[in-house]
């Protein structure tokens, strides 16, 4: 949890938000179609309330750079996130077995008296099926990257839906440079043949 993280300001969510409408937009659907607050909370591990927060242009909250209210921080962010995967069922004793861990541990886990470290907080996220990160990362990394999910399955849909109506399964990009296309490229290059199939004017840029 030392290691550097990208700063995700509310200005980047309102961007991937902007590209989630475009791409839901080019298979028919709207924001409210793709993006469920529940959904991406249980995701994230980000309370509804304050996901809903976050979305409507909230500042992510960021890690302190101070490093005893960084540690403090982190503590209390592992600890909001566990006590959304542990059921009441699960003893720190439970817990602990299924880990390698001492129940302890797990106790001072759960009540915020301890940080998750690299080599316990995996098997943690393990046990409970969720995202590598996902006891440890702000919430504004967090909710990035799954919006940015969010957003590639949709172009990947929406990429599926251009290659069937033009007649292939699977397409291959050659490009010049180091960086390869993205695949908002290949669906604008996409519809531009498509455009010009059908006899449409390209749209601007195309």
């Amino acid at each position: 949890m030392t290691e550097p993280l990208r700063e995700v300001t509310a200005a980047d969510i309102a961007e991937l938000l902007r590209r989630i409408d475009e791409a839901a937009e080019r298979v028919g659907y709207g924001r409210a179609d793709v993006l469920d607050a529940e959904e991406l909370s249980r995701a994230t591990g980000i309370a509804a309330e304050r996901l809903r927060e976050l979305l409507d242009g909230a500042e992510p909250e960021w890690p302190p750079r101070e490093k005893r209210a960084r540690e403090s921080y982190y503590r209390q962010l592992v600890m909001q996130r566990l006590d959304r995967l542990r059921t009441p069922e699960q003893s720190y004793r439970k817990i602990g077995e299924a880990v390698d861990l001492s129940h302890a541990m797990i106790g001072n886990l759960v009540n915020g008296t301890r940080s998750a470290q690299v080599d316990y907080s995996g098997p943690l996220e393990e046990l409970y099926g969720v995202p590598h990160g996902f006891l440890s990362k702000p919430e504004g990394l967090a909710l990035a990257e799954q919006l940015t999910r969010v957003k590639d399955g949709l172009v990947a849909a929406a990429l599926r839906d251009r290659l069937l109506t033009l007649g292939g399964e699977r397409a291959a990009l050659r490009h010049a440079g180091n960086q390869a296309p993205s695949l908002e490229t290949l669906l604008d290059t996409l519809d531009g043949l498509l455009a010009r199939r059908d006899g449409s004017p390209p749209a601007d840029g195309e």
